[in-house]
């Protein structure tokens, strides 16, 4: 009877650890080269979901969030893009450089030195971020109207681990 009742404990907590696994953390594909040097279509990226349940969203952290552009096309729900500038900051786009709070960034992640496009200086509002691909020239993200600002409550998770 006690080899039961072990039995039954031991399968009762395999089966809740793995559900909070499984609810903390996805894997997920990377899609698209977007996000090139740091992350190639093809790898796969562990996804913290809880990553922002206390806190919010900071400057360089790799985010997934909803997709608006491609998911009635039937290609990735999610889009992964490095947040740039977080509520409150002023960030603009002149001389192929991002500007955030009048200090250029240096970004030794990117793809492509320089960032085509010239962006007027605006103020990121509360609750939203600004997001770009690592690979500038190949990315959809904050500098398109078809994505925009980012709210934060619609961000997923944070990317941790890359393989």
């Amino acid at each position: 009877m006690k080899k039961i009742i072990a039995f039954f404990i031991a399968a009762v907590l395999g089966t809740g650890a793995g559900l909070l696994i499984t609810a903390a953390f996805q894997v997920t594909g990377v899609t698209d080269n977007s996000m090139l040097p740091s992350y190639a279509e093809g790898e796969h990226v562990l996804v913290s979901n809880f990553a922002y349940q206390r806190s919010e969203p900071e400057k360089g952290d790799v985010v997934l969030f909803p997709n608006r552009i491609y998911t009635l096309s039937g290609e990735s729900a999610l889009m992964m893009k490095r947040v740039i500038a977080v509520s409150g900051d002023r960030i603009m786009i002149t001389g192929g450089y991002v500007y955030v709070n009048n200090h250029r960034l240096t970004e030794t992640y990117v793809f492509t030195e320089g960032v085509s496009g010239e962006m007027q200086e605006i103020v990121i509002p509360e609750g939203k971020v600004f997001v770009l691909g690592d690979n500038r020239a190949g990315s959809t993200d904050s500098r398109s109207e078809t994505v925009g600002l980012v709210e934060t409550e619609q961000i997923q998770g944070k990317v941790i681990y890359k393989w």
